[in-house]
Order: structure tokens, then C-alpha cells, then sequence
């Protein structure tokens, strides 16, 4: 249970010292004092600077997108233009995962602890016309219970025909812990829609590449689709409690979940540019539902630095359709029903400068008969340095859209519950050194790889995976200059044929910073400069929202250059960029995809703020 003694920090990042409305003169705390933390409490202290790697972070993932590539129009799908492994958990996924650019999964879920009440406001520009604004509020009723709000909406018209993109994002959380502190309850309630017009891509790349002015009018070029739209909707409530039995050594714990999934393609007539439809020329609505329901009770021990905790979980799913169907002699039910148990444990272990953090899941029954395994290891033998490992082995099934889906086109129906389970291995080292950088190591390896072919139908892979990926990142300084260097290097040594990624990407940041108008003012500006090897990279299927293989067309070979203004004043933070700016060179022969039929944006003005409220 995170415990976060009132009077003990110094931190320095921002302090405030003012009145309210009523004329109370507020206590004087530091922004360190505002800690945001997980389910599983990695806590961080709310930051207020502005440095470059912040800038990084100020677009529409609000993280760093130095592995994304976005598409014309924000609020869709991005690229990845790296590989790594990201399952947490035994249980297999839904559709329309790369929908899932904004997405907070259940480890991701945040909690506060806020002294006084804060607040955090974010708006960013949209493409064409739109914005997005993100609001948090979180408060403490009293020094047992804070509750937050944070909402995030994107509307974006883009500049292509039907390519309107929409996201809705709500969350409600509450964390209490009694004044004995032998009883803690963290509860949320979370809410995601996306909406996007499907256009398919370009219909005739030429429109695009040899425009001219006739074309500098996006709208004007013709697109695939005109009347295709996507949905994702997921709703999830969470509610976990923990009482102590003997003290705070051994605790009993429960964690009881429920989250609903629906994902939906419509389209106004169905066409043969993308396959036959049991419809005819009538109207295409395909719907696939899940509702997961899971509740695990169990124990927690702690002596000192020791923490471990074992518990049984019981997973209740229904994957479901509208219909039956049964399409060229492939059975697809419409409703499917899983009930699971599985040995969840977890470790954590903290010896001063050195932090074990470990987790094993053992699934017993069918649908998710496998193992999860994970370890993690942190030393930092001084301020100035920091080492870390992560080692990751797993068996589980594949996502749901492997296994069974079901569509009026004809050749998205299949039925592949016989699909093996997918075999993951990661081995991760870092090293950080202030002065030096800091340099990553990955090497993943995957047996039974699944994924979705040039025929857009998935399939399985027998002879591996084999990859392997180097990063260097490095910021220089001097006096009032700086530049900001990422490196990656990367590799598939087996399964090239499968796996496409660039083998290597590159970003440079030049900039300049200084204080102005007696240190009230801090001004940040300077290029940015990204750049990735040419490659085939994978197609974006509208009917799956999910990308596909391909052999014919390259993306990539040319560079991003931006220019950006950033500054702060207190904790006010402005940004504007001039993106994407060598791109009016090209205004007459455009030659820049984020994927196949996909261009990436042209030349665009990119603003927005952030403010942070501690009242």
C-alpha cells in the first residue's frame, strides 16, 4: 500500500505559495509532493520542466514517437517502425489492436496522491480542422482518500476524402487507505471509443506523387473508399482490496475486473475492391464483441524490502458475433464461451541500490494453457550511472482475430481455434550514464509467430523469429546549444520474409535555450531531423484495422524536418512546431508514405499547451 509521508520530501521542481478565493493562505509544497502511480505502484513525482525529451512527448500519443510513423490524419493508426514484445498477461487480445494508439491497458491506470487539489490541461491542433484536449482533476477529500478525473477527446477532420477521425477517453479512479493503514481499496472506472472513416488509401498513387497543383487540394484526389467507417468501443471497472491480516507482513487480497469490447466495420455497399460479399451490393456491417470477466483472491507477504504475493484467478470470456456463419465449409460460431484458471504470483525485492521485480502466470485450462514469466533487475551504484535487465519467456495463444473472425466478405471468415500457442523470448539490457548515454539491447526470439499475410488471412509461423535491435541516446550541451541524438539499429535475422522493418532509424535535435525577462521565461527552439531506411513496410486493411504483409511498394529513404518553438512559464508550457518543413520542396512530386496508398502528412503547423494547476 503507497504510503507518502507529508513532510518528508524536498523535492524542488516547483514551488507555489498563494492565496485562494477565500483569502487561506495555501501551504508552500513542492510539485514533488504530487505522485502519480500504478496499480502496481511505480510512482513518479508530477514534473513541471520543459526539456527536449518533454517536447518529444507532446503529440497525439502524448509519449515519445520516435518508433511510430502517423498516417495522413491524426486520431488513426501509426506505423511501428521497430519490434518488441508487449504482453503482460496470459490472455489473448482483441481486434483492432494498432487502433490502440491512446489506449491505457490495465497496468497503465493511474492513481494520484495530490496534497492540495491539481489539475493538468493539455490542447493540441488537429489536421485541417479539430483539436485535442485532455483534463485531469484530482483532489484529496481528505489524507486517506484522493479521487481523480481525467478526460481526453480528439476530433480531426484530416485532409483527404472520408478520413474524419474521433476518440473519446474517460477515467474515474479512487484510492483510499485507512488511517491504521491496514485496509486499501483502488477503484476506476474506464471508458475508450474510437471512430474513423476508412478511405483505403489513395486510389492512384500518381494523383499523389505527380500532382502539381492540381492536386495540392488533398481533397481532391480520389480514395479507395467513400463510405467505410470503423468503431472501437472498451469499457473496464476495476475494483481492488487488500486487508491486512497480521499486521502489515501478510495481507489478503482481492482484484475483481470487468471490461467489454465491441469493435465494428460498416459500409454503405459493399464493393469488389476488397472481395465478395454474402450481401451482395448491399450494406456491410460487421460486429464482434467480448466481455471478460475475472476476479483473483489470493495473499500478499512483506517483511522489509520483501514483497510477494500468489493468488488463483478465475477468467470468465464470451467472444461473440451477430450470426451464425458457415462460409465456404468454415464453421464460425457465434458465440464462444471460455472459463479459465490460472496461478498468478508476483515478487518484488528491493536491496538498496539493487531491485529485483519478478512475475510468473501458469494458465490450466485450454483457452489460455500456458505460462507467463518475466524478471526484472535495476542497479544504480551512483547518482551518475544505472544498469537494468529484463528477461521475459511466454506461451499463450494467440489474439482473438487469429482464431476466429467473422465478416460479410467472404474471406474474412475463419475458423483457427487449432492455432498453436505463440512461444516469446526477450532478453533486455540498458546502461545510463549521465555523461555518456544511455544504450539499449534487445534480442527476441518467437516460435509459432502469427500474423496477417499479403492475402490479409492469418497464418502461423513454424521457423522462428529471430530479432535483435541496438539504441544509443545521447544529449549534448554547450552553453546555450544542445543536440539530441537517437540512434537504433535493428535486425531480423530470421523471418525477414515476414517481419519488415527499416535496419536502422535516426533522430537530431539542434536547438538552442536561455532564460528571459529575469528567469520568468524559458524559450526553447531549434530542427528536428528524422530519418529511416527504406523498406517494405505493411499495409493497412480498413476491414480488420489491422495491417497486412506486402512486397510491392517501399516506404521510407527521406528525411523529417521540423522546426519548433517551445516555452515555459512557471508551469505553463507552449509549444509550436512548423512540421514535416522540407516537404515544400516537394510540393510537385511527393514522394512520402506512412504506408502503402498512406501518405504521411504534408507540411502542417502544429500547436498546443500545457498548464499545471496546484490549487
Amino acid at each position: 500500500m503507497p504510503q507518502f509521508p507529508p513532510h518528508q520530501q524536498h523535492d524542488t521542481l516547483d514551488y507555489f505559495n498563494k492565496k485562494d478565493s477565500l483569502k487561506i493562505k495555501l501551504p508552500k509544497l513542492p510539485a514533488g509532493r504530487y505522485k502519480i502511480f500504478t496499480i502496481e505502484n511505480d510512482t513518479i513525482s508530477v514534473d513541471t520542466t520543459l526539456t527536449i525529451r518533454d517536447a518529444y512527448r507532446f503529440n497525439q500519443l502524448f509519449k515519445d514517437d520516435f518508433d511510430y510513423l502517423p498516417f495522413s490524419n491524426i486520431g488513426h493508426v501509426l506505423t511501428q517502425l521497430s519490434f518488441d514484445i508487449t504482453d503482460t498477461d496470459i490472455i489473448p487480445g482483441f481486434v483492432g489492436q494498432p487502433k490502440l494508439t491512446d489506449y491505457w491497458p490495465h497496468p497503465n491506470i493511474p492513481f494520484y496522491f495530490t496534497p492540495t487539489p491539481y489539475s493538468d490541461l493539455s490542447y493540441l491542433n488537429g489536421m485541417g480542422q479539430g483539436q485535442i484536449l485532455n483534463a485531469l482533476f484530482a483532489t484529496n477529500i481528505n489524507k486517506q482518500l484522493n479521487v481523480a478525473a481525467n478526460y481526453r477527446g480528439l476530433n480531426s477532420l484530416g485532409l483527404y476524402k472520408n478520413s474524419v477521425a474521433t476518440s473519446r477517453r474517460f477515467l474515474g479512479s479512487l484510492n483510499f487507505n485507512n488511517r491504521a493503514n491496514t485496509y486499501c481499496l483502488k477503484t476506476y472506472y474506464y471508458t475508450y471509443e474510437k471512430s474513423n472513416d476508412e478511405n483505403g488509401g489513395i486510389a492512384n498513387p500518381l494523383e499523389f506523387e505527380q500532382a502539381g497543383d492540381i492536386y495540392s487540394d488533398r481533397s481532391r484526389i480520389n480514395v479507395n473508399l467513400t463510405d467505410a467507417h470503423t468503431q472501437l468501443k472498451i469499457h473496464r471497472l476495476f475494483v481492488g482490496q487488500q486487508y491486512a491480516l497480521v499486521k502489515q507482513n501478510l495481507s489478503l487480497f482481492n482484484n475483481l475486473t470487468y471490461a467489454g469490447h465491441a469493435y465494428k466495420f460498416e459500409q454503405k455497399k459493399a464493393t469488389d475492391l476488397i472481395g465478395i460479399a454474402s450481401s451482395g451490393n448491399g450494406a456491410v456491417k460487421d460486429t464482434v464483441f467480448l466481455s471478460h470477466f475475472q476476479n483473483i483472491a489470493g495473499l500478499k507477504f512483506q517483511f522489509h524490502q520483501l514483497a510477494v504475493q500468489s493468488g488463483i484467478r478465475y477468467s470468465h470470456q464470451v467472444y461473440t458475433f451477430d450470426s451464425l456463419n458457415v462460409i465456404n465449409n468454415i464453421y464460425i460460431p457465434q458465440k464462444t464461451i471460455f472459463n479459465d484458471l490460472s496461478l498468478d504470483n508476483k515478487a518484488r525485492l528491493n536491496l538498496g541500490k539493487l531491485n529485483f521485480r519478478g512475475q510468473l502466470n501458469i494458465g490450466f485450462t485450454k483457452n489460455i494453457a500456458g505460462y507467463y514469466l518475466a524478471g526484472q533487475v535495476r542497479y544504480k551504484p551512483n547518482p551518475q550511472i544505472g544498469i537494468s535487465g529484463e528477461v521475459k519467456s511466454l506461451s499463450k495463444r494467440p489474439d482473438f482475430k487469429y482464431l476466429l473472425y467473422q465478416s460479410a466478405y467472404d474471406r474474412f471468415n475463419w475458423n483457427h481455434l487449432d492455432f498453436k500457442n505463440e512461444l516469446k523470448q526477450k532478453i533486455s539490457a540498458q546502461i545510463t550514464h549521465q555523461y555518456l548515454g544511455k544504450l539499449t539491447f534487445n534480442q527476441i526470439l518467437i516460435n509459432n509467430y502469427t500474423y496477417f499475410g499479403a492475402d490479409s488471412l492469418p497464418h502461423q509461423n513454424t521457423s522462428g523469429i529471430q530479432y535483435l535491435s541496438v539504441k544509443y541516446q545521447k544529449d549534448f550541451y554547450y552553453k546555450k546549444w544542445g543536440l539530441a541524438t537517437d540512434f537504433k539499429w535493428q535486425k531480423v535475422l530470421q523471418g525477414a520474409g515476414i517481419l519488415h522493418l527499416p535496419g536502422y532509424i535516426l533522430r537530431g535535435s539542434l536547438f538552442f535555450s536561455d532564460y528571459y525577462f529575469q528567469h520568468n521565461l524559458w524559450v526553447q527552439t531549434g530542427f528536428t531531423a528524422k530519418y529511416f531506411e527504406a523498406y517494405y513496410a505493411n499495409a493497412y486493411n480498413p476491414v480488420l484495422s489491422d495491417f497486412v504483409l506486402q512486397h510491392q511498394r517501399k516506404i521510407g529513404g527521406y528525411p523529417i524536418i521540423d522546426y519548433f518553438l517551445n516555452f515555459k512559464i512557471k508551469r505553463f508550457r507552449f509549444y509550436f512546431k512548423l512540421a514535416h518543413l522540407n516537404a515544400l520542396g516537394k510540393q510537385k512530386n511527393p514522394d512520402y508514405y506512412a504506408a502503402p496508398l498512406q501518405p504521411y502528412p504534408d507540411f502542417n503547423i502544429r500547436f498546443g499547451l500545457r498548464w499545471i494547476f496546484f490549487n
